[in-house]
């Protein structure tokens, strides 16, 4: 799978786009009112916040600098065409159709 990105994290104006060509996970915390949308699996090696004014994302990068996974918190909306409203991504209906809701395995603090 394939999750590639350009610059323009936080608060920079210059061009950013996720491109998704694999399905990915959603995992959902109804009670959190938070997102994971897991693009492929593996250790995150750096977190960075994406400016929105629609809610909290932060951009998880694995070591090569591609975006692995996305966290949205303070959605009442849960499907993945709602979510990817918020960030610029680039993905098929057939992939976006092939989307995977799971519930977020939570941790014990």
């Amino acid at each position: 799978m394939s999750a590639g990105s350009s610059q323009g994290i936080g608060t920079e104006t210059r061009s950013f786009v996720i491109l998704i060509t694999e399905p990915p996970v959603v995992e959902i915390d109804t009670e959190a009112t938070a997102a994971y949308i897991r693009l492929r699996p593996g250790p995150v090696a750096r977190t960075e916040p994406y400016a929105s004014d629609a809610g909290f994302i932060m951009l998880d990068f694995d070591a090569v600098g591609s975006v692995i996974g996305i966290e949205i918190v303070g959605q009442q909306e849960f499907s993945l065409r709602e979510l990817i409203k918020l960030i610029p991504v680039e993905i098929s209906e057939s992939t976006l159709n092939r989307t995977r809701y799971v519930t977020a395995k939570l941790q014990a603090a």
